[in-house]
């Protein structure tokens, strides 16, 4: 998912208007360790279901909503070796096994976030595993982005990559009902673990942004810095034309863009929401050069009164028509950018239009969804939470399989004001 670790950990939004009462339900996440798309998601789903645990393999404490540090977050072991400052890629391969085991009391449902292992949890006999994917894990099915083909890395790893495929596969497969984030999503889902999986876009708090007449007169880019999202073509780019552009964000790649941008080029690293909503409301357009599994950043745009210039490929199609919500271009070079990036300063677009594309991914679409997948998952189970009553039900997702073991002990936790602890079952 396209995430924003660009803005600044601020309060929360406030929670929508009716919530769901949910006494036996769990929200496991990945990690919290950058604030990013999946992970608002998660802090607007946990103030849906205000009653649900939310349970992860780690927690950084800086980056977590002030919200959801609150609530408390039970972790795994491996909350202690990543306070120690183990970095997260030298966690990653025992990840499958730290969810496969992570105790998540005795809930009727369980809502996974998953763009990594989260859905390798396992619940306990009876309970409904609901995975909300964001993507597959892209180390371990694109691979290409993190290891060239040829290189010694690849062979290195290749036995283990093998392992952690296999135990993906398996994990998807144990999986009551898939949810994808974007159509894009659902089909790399079909395509890496033959699963079918019903869309549900990520919330878009719409009204949250204000259009204006005024102009920046600079582009922006939004976005983690890493390699894959290839902010290095849009930072070419407008070297390329002398175009103002900002980059919001933080990340591993920051130094080398550093090193290949212009004068024109400004680098403003973590930003507070509102002042993200304000450089998005007055800029010349969003540029999104990566491929997207969904990019909330564009339709956040979009409801800004602004065009997102995307790459026409993932969640990019679902958002954008080309020319009149936003313009796209067909291949990944500076020159195809550049050009994008002039045809969004020769033909302005109605700012109307592209609020009411934003406006099918509003809170209220994501809310309704979501209390209709609880409502049909909880039906399976009795012990389940209970949605209010007036909610639309959206159409019903396919269910499988067996069930797990229980497990039914609690896992350790942490609360504001508290040291880490395992709680008593």
């Amino acid at each position: 998912m396209s995430g924003d670790p660009g803005r600044t950990t601020e309060t929360a939004p406030a929670p929508p208007p009716t919530p769901a009462r949910a006494p036996g339900m769990a929200i496991v996440h990945d990690y919290f360790t950058q604030r990013g798309g999946a992970e608002r998601l998660v802090e607007h789903l946990a103030a849906l279901l205000p009653a649900a645990t939310i349970h992860a393999a780690v927690v950084d404490l800086d980056v977590l909503p002030s919200t959801l540090a609150q609530r408390g977050v039970r972790t795994t072991p491996l909350g202690r070796l990543r306070r120690l400052g183990v970095p997260l890629r030298v966690l990653a391969p025992r990840l499958p096994w730290a969810f496969r085991s992570m105790p998540v009391g005795m809930p009727a449902v369980i809502i996974s976030s998953s763009a990594a292992f989260a859905h390798h949890v396992r619940p306990p006999a009876g309970a409904v595993l609901v995975v909300y994917c964001h993507t597959p894990p892209r180390f371990l099915w694109h691979t290409d982005e993190y290891f060239a083909p040829s290189s010694s890395q690849a062979r290195l790893a290749a036995p283990a990559l093998a392992l952690l495929r296999r135990l993906d596969r398996e994990a998807a497969g144990r999986a009551d009902i898939y949810v994808a984030n974007s159509a894009h999503t659902a089909a790399e889902i079909q395509r890496v673990y033959g699963r079918h999986a019903d869309v549900i876009h990520p919330p878009i708090s719409t009204s949250a942004f204000t259009p204006t007449t005024e102009r920046s007169g600079r582009f922006l880019v939004v976005a983690r810095l890493k390699p894959h999202k290839r902010i290095d073509l849009a930072i070419a780019a407008a070297n390329d034309l002398g175009a103002g552009l900002d980059v919001i964000g933080e990340g591993p790649d920051l130094a080398r863009l550093r090193r290949g941008a212009g004068s024109t080029v400004r680098f403003l690293g973590r930003l507070p929401d509102e002042a993200v909503r304000s450089a998005m409301a007055r800029c010349e357009g969003l540029i999104v050069p990566g491929r997207e599994d969904f990019g909330m950043t564009m339709a956040e745009v979009q409801a800004a009164g602004r065009p997102p210039i995307a790459f026409a490929a993932g969640g990019a199609l679902e958002i954008v028509r080309g020319g009149e919500t936003g313009f796209l271009f067909t291949e990944q070079t500076p020159a195809a950018i550049a050009a994008a990036m002039m045809r969004a300063r020769a033909a302005p677009l109605d700012a109307d239009l592209l609020v009411a594309s934003a406006s099918r991914f509003d809170t209220a679409v994501f809310d309704a969804a979501i209390l209709g997948l609880v409502e049909r998952s909880t039906a399976r189970n009795p012990a389940g939470a209970a949605v209010p009553p007036g909610h639309a039900v959206p159409s019903a997702t396919d269910a499988r399989g067996p069930r797990r073991p229980a497990r039914p002990t609690a896992g350790s936790r942490w609360t504001p004001g508290r040291s880490w602890r395992r709680p008593r079952c």
